[in-house]
Order: C-alpha cells, then structure tokens, then sequence
C-alpha cells in the first residue's frame, strides 16, 4: 500500500486561517503517526512542521526553493505537542528570517527562528570520517521505539530508523522511504529534521543511561538533495558535552552527509534526561528479542529492570 507523500500529509495537517505580507495564521494538528514519547508529537516532527509553516508562507514546494539555503532553523520546544488537539500556528516575518510558533491558546508549544545562513556547511572531520570507515560493520544497534516517527517499528508513516553505536560513533545509513520523496524527487526536508533531532536524542541518553526530551533543536539544511540519493548520519559521542551541574542536560551534535561526504544537513539537539522520563518510556521500547539491547544503552538505570520483572516491557516486544 502506498502513502501519502509526506510533505502533502504535512500541509494536509495544517488549516490556513489567514495569511498576507505581514504573516500567516492557521490552526496544526498533530496526528498519532507523528509521535515520539507516548501521547506527544516527535521533535524532530515538530521542528519540521514549523519549517513546513516557513516553507508554505513563502510558497515553497519540494525542491523549488523559496526560503533560501543553507538555512539554519532554531527550534525551542517549550512542552509536548498534544496528539489529535487543533492548535495555533503562526509566522511572521522578522529581520533576516521568519519567527514560526505553534501554540494551545496562549501558551506556546514551540517556536522557531528561520534564518538563511552567510556560509556553506562545514563537513564531518578527516577524523570522524577515518573512525566511521574502521567501525562502520560493528558495534550495537538502538532498540526501537514501538509508534515513534523515527524509530517506530509499528509506525509505517515512519522512518524506522535504528542508530548504529559504538564507543566512538553513532550513525546510519539511510535511503529515504518512498513516501519522504516530494513530487518534484527530492527529498522532503523534514525527514532531516527528524533524524537529525533522532540521533541527537540516541546521543544524549547514551551518555547519561536514561531517557529524556529534546527540548532545542537546530537543524542546518543545505540546498535540497534528491530523494534516491543515500545518506549517511553520525555523531561524535565525545562531542556530546554539558554545562548542567548534575549532568541531565546534554548538547550533541551530528551531520547528514551523501555519499561524497558532502553535508546534506547539520542538527544540535540539547538533551534534558531522568529517571523519571526513563520510567515514561521504557516499556514503549521493543528490544527485538534481546533484553540486553535495552539494557546496554541503559545499563545504570534502575528502571530498567523494574520495568521487566513488572511485565510491562517482555523479550521479543508486544
């Protein structure tokens, strides 16, 4: 069965209410195939919506670009988006750029800062690209999220991506479902908004052992890139730094190269954890058949294994 090309489901989401020189107004509603944690939009799924709001106020489609490249989107994500409920969503046009803001009522949801940028992208390093040659066949990979836009193994509007990970790196090779393709064959740039905000998340709870939220997401888009083109994602994990006194905030890093090494997309993503987020989420997680995928990614929370001897997450799913 074929889908609906996303970028249509994505304008399909969104009701314009009025829009001229000075700004847009329209009401978004989020829809259970776009989630990450349980009952709340992805957020690399948000971050792309309020580019898609960017995109649609100038009247861009696919790849005839009208918001001008590279672009540098800086998205705060202020609470979860709530599933199935018509929100506000605005853009208005600011000095070098547009604000895009999506709110319930009047308290906002979240908010982007759309910027084309004075320069080109800046690649991986000679480095980071010799680590991924020598480890890209080994290592672990992530468990999947049941229903989320990204990993969900049960969501097929999703991108079903599972990060490869070792000491060093996290990355994946990606070829973009047929559906990410726009009518034009280049790729729907909100796929790279979602992986970029993916990795980002994997990065985080790899360093702290817990899961938690994205709660900024900077996403960096070059000119736009086919869609039969493969991409190649990864993250340094010992970029992933933070400032946070108790280490529950984390800023990582991570590129979207083609297969020349040229950047496609760049995304920092600042990583919020606890257990108590940890405990939200994990029995949402399917190991595969193997608890030890879980556990190797969370190896020091406690909840872990409370949530398997309560039944609530078994081997092999649910």
């Amino acid at each position: 069965m074929s889908l609906q090309p996303m970028e249509e489901y994505f304008r399909d989401r969104i009701r314009l209410e009025a829009q001229g020189a000075e700004g847009m107004r329209a009401t978004v509603t989020f829809t259970p195939d776009l989630q990450g944690p349980p009952e709340a939009g992805h957020g690399g799924g948000v971050t792309g919506m309020l580019f898609e709001l960017v995109r649609l106020f100038l009247g861009e489609r696919g790849g005839d670009v009208r918001v001008p490249r590279p672009v540098r989107i800086d998205a705060i994500l202020h609470r979860e988006a709530p599933l199935d409920v018509s929100l506000l969503a605005t853009v208005v046009p600011m000095e070098s750029g547009w604000l895009s803001r999506i709110l319930r009522g009047d308290r906002p949801i979240a908010e982007a800062e759309v910027r084309p940028m004075a320069g080109p992208l800046t690649p991986p390093t000679s480095e980071v690209r010799r680590a991924w040659e020598r480890s890209r066949e080994g290592g672990h990979e992530v468990p999947g999220y049941e229903f989320c836009l990204a990993c969900g193994l049960r969501n097929p509007r999703g991108i079903q991506v599972r990060f490869n990970y070792n000491d060093r790196l996290v990355w994946k090779r990606l070829l973009p479902q047929p559906h990410f393709r726009c009518e034009d064959g280049s790729l729907f740039p909100g796929y790279l908004c979602i992986v970029g905000d993916e990795i980002g998340w994997w990065l985080g709870a790899l360093r702290q052992g817990e899961c938690g939220l994205s709660n900024r997401v900077t996403v960096c888009l070059g000119a736009p890139v086919a869609h039969d083109v493969p991409l190649l994602i990864l993250g340094e994990r010992s970029a992933v730094t933070t400032a946070d006194p108790k280490g529950r905030v984390w800023q990582t890093r991570a590129a979207i190269v083609t297969p020349d090494w040229q950047p496609a997309a760049t995304a920092e993503v600042q990583f919020a954890g606890s257990r108590a987020f940890t405990k939200v989420m994990l029995p949402g997680f399917v190991p595969g058949g193997d608890r030890a995928a879980v556990e190797r990614v969370f190896p020091a929370s406690k909840a872990v294994g409370e949530v398997f001897e309560s039944g609530a997450l078994q081997a092999g799913g649910r």
